[in-house]
């Protein structure tokens, strides 16, 4: 599979079978992580994987997406700085993860496995069950697992590309 079709084919999946994923595929994927490109090169991230059932249970009850409890896996993004800020004024962790976890979901979907990315979950819930320090920010979730159905290059509901780019200045 090349790259475009993993973005015509990745979706957030909400239903996984139950079926183990092995350590071993999980770190070939984690690879792609580490190769993701951040700002100066600061590699500013901890990448918490959480395969202990009590663990993802808990941590279920720390978003209102409770499918997350049906993967094997869920990896949690940290920012390590999330007080270093770009020249822009832009914190660098949320942009730096958000590349990283992208990679991630890219590269599941290539080896046929299911991602869903969780933005939306009570922060100081999950620092406490993956006892993240204070002081750090988990940027994202997401389960990793085996679709229940198979992922499917499917039609996706997207604007025209007339209406989202322009040329050399914002028009409306």
């Amino acid at each position: 599979m090349n790259v475009e079709e993993a973005i015509r084919k990745r979706k957030s999946v909400r239903s996984y079978k139950d079926k183990d994923v092995s350590r071993e595929k999980v770190e070939e994927l984690m690879e792609s992580v580490r190769l993701a490109p951040s700002a100066t090169n600061r590699q500013e991230w901890k990448f918490v994987i959480v395969d202990d059932d009590e663990k993802i249970e808990a941590l279920k009850n720390c978003t209102k997406h409770k499918f997350i409890a049906q993967a094997p896996y869920i990896i949690a993004g940290v920012s390590t700085d999330p007080d270093y800020v770009m020249s822009n004024g832009k914190a660098a962790g949320p942009i730096d993860l958000s590349i990283a976890i992208d990679h991630l979901t890219l590269k599941a979907t290539e080896e046929e496995l299911g991602t869903c990315w969780i933005g939306g979950f009570d922060q100081d819930c999950a620092k406490q069950v993956l006892e993240v320090p204070k002081d750090l920010e988990i940027v994202a979730l997401t389960p990793l697992g085996i679709p229940e159905k198979p992922l499917t290059e499917m039609s996706k509901d997207r604007k025209k590309i007339d209406k989202i780019i322009t040329y050399n200045e914002y028009t409306e």
